[in-house]
């Protein structure tokens, strides 16, 4: 072969070969086009993800290992918060402000590789959350709950509806919600913020088009909900609570559930624990995987409306007084996935520590030494 000719074709081989990578990193520097090329990812059975605060307020993404060992999944001068794991627990979503000083979703493996960003544009985004199929990611985008898929290719605002914002505005003026959680694509509940605190709202996307109000289940001063494993029954738990008596609203604090069973009209609310005198609330309200029973903060209501943190509490879902499981001031506790173990922040606001107990108060295990640690989430690997 001549050797200009042989020259030539080296020559546009090495110019597709650069090209090709050029394209390809184009792609990887977008959301929908990432690709994961790792065949095997850690098995995050009892791993625990939390966010470790420094001095400015700034948050790290941090894993607890079962063996006591912890890892540093984000380590820098960004804000990192909100994570929460994918059904598998091969995955985490989590809102940071590392580009631009804007609050986007990012997606991160837990070993701490596979950083990338999964939303761009559109204001900040807050409190993702995995459904439970694992294919879309609700959260809070500038005040609306919006859905997007785990590609980040297709957002949509869900709630309120593009046809219910000129309605819903002129009832609310401006619109902010805290963060919202379904159990099906069609169902989802919300926590809004309002002038006079918040409310549950209940969004059935099925009929939604033809209601250009949202459907309120609750309102108080803070509310705070969470699904039932099954998806049919809603809990929403909170200080100055009105519920509805035969003699009128009575505001107070409490554990309240409704059942979905047969349709979201007209749903009545079933208290499962209710305080007497509207001096005790119910905050940070989750559900055990088992369905037994409603963990929660209990607060102390003070006469000014600050609320003082008293313990870990249960109901069982049916029902009936506060069980203490530990005394003192609690954060953002969360179930393992076989409802037999909770995980919490304890301590107060500079110094809270992460922390491990069985549902019934044994076993009471200190994770953290130092630092300041709040929203701990367990793995849902089995």
């Amino acid at each position: 072969m001549n050797p200009i000719k042989r020259r030539e074709r080296l020559l546009i081989g090495i110019l597709a070969v650069v090209a090709m990578v050029g394209v390809l990193a184009v792609i990887r520097s977008q959301p929908w086009g990432r690709v994961d090329l790792r065949l095997l990812k850690p098995n995050t059975l009892n791993w625990i993800v939390c966010v470790r605060l420094n001095e400015d307020g700034y948050g790290d993404l941090m894993m607890l290992l079962p063996d006591g060992k912890t890892l540093m999944l984000t380590e820098d001068p960004y804000d990192d918060r909100d994570p929460d794991w994918a059904p598998d627990g091969k995955k985490l979503v989590f809102s940071s402000n590392r580009r631009d000083n804007v609050y986007q979703l990012w997606t991160i493996d837990p070993d701490g590789k596979g950083l990338s960003q999964l939303t761009i544009g559109g204001g900040a985004k807050f409190a993702p959350c995995y459904d439970r199929d694992g294919t879309h990611i609700l959260h809070v985008a500038q005040g609306l709950v919006t859905d997007i898929d785990v590609k980040g290719v297709h957002a949509t605002q869900l709630i309120p509806l593009p046809a219910q914002m000129v309605q819903v505005r002129e009832v609310y003026g401006q619109v902010a919600f805290r963060y919202a959680k379904r159990p099906i694509p069609t169902l989802i509940a919300a926590v809004q913020r309002t002038d006079e605190g918040e409310q549950a709202v209940l969004q059935d996307l099925s009929t939604a088009q033809q209601q250009f109000v949202l459907p309120v289940l609750l309102a108080g001063e803070r509310v705070d909900l969470d699904w039932s494993p099954q998806g049919q029954s809603l809990v929403v738990a909170g200080t100055g609570l009105l519920i509805p008596t035969p003699q009128g609203e009575r505001r107070t604090g409490g554990v309240i559930r409704f059942d979905l069973k047969e349709g979201t009209r007209e749903v009545e609310p079933i208290p499962l624990w209710l305080s007497p005198d509207n001096t005790q609330g119910a905050v940070e309200v989750v559900w055990s995987p088992d369905g037994s029973r409603v963990a929660f903060v209990l607060v102390e209501r003070r006469a000014d409306g600050t609320l003082k943190r008293l313990a870990l509490a249960s109901v069982p879902e049916d029902g009936g007084e506060p069980t203490v499981i530990v005394r003192g001031e609690i954060y953002h506790p969360h179930w393992s996935p076989d409802g037999q173990y909770l995980v919490f922040a304890k301590g107060k606001p500079g110094n809270r520590q992460i922390y491990t107990v069985r549902y019934d108060g044994a076993e009471l295990t200190q994770r953290t030494q130092a630092g300041d640690h709040i929203t701990p989430r367990w793995s849902p690997a089995r």
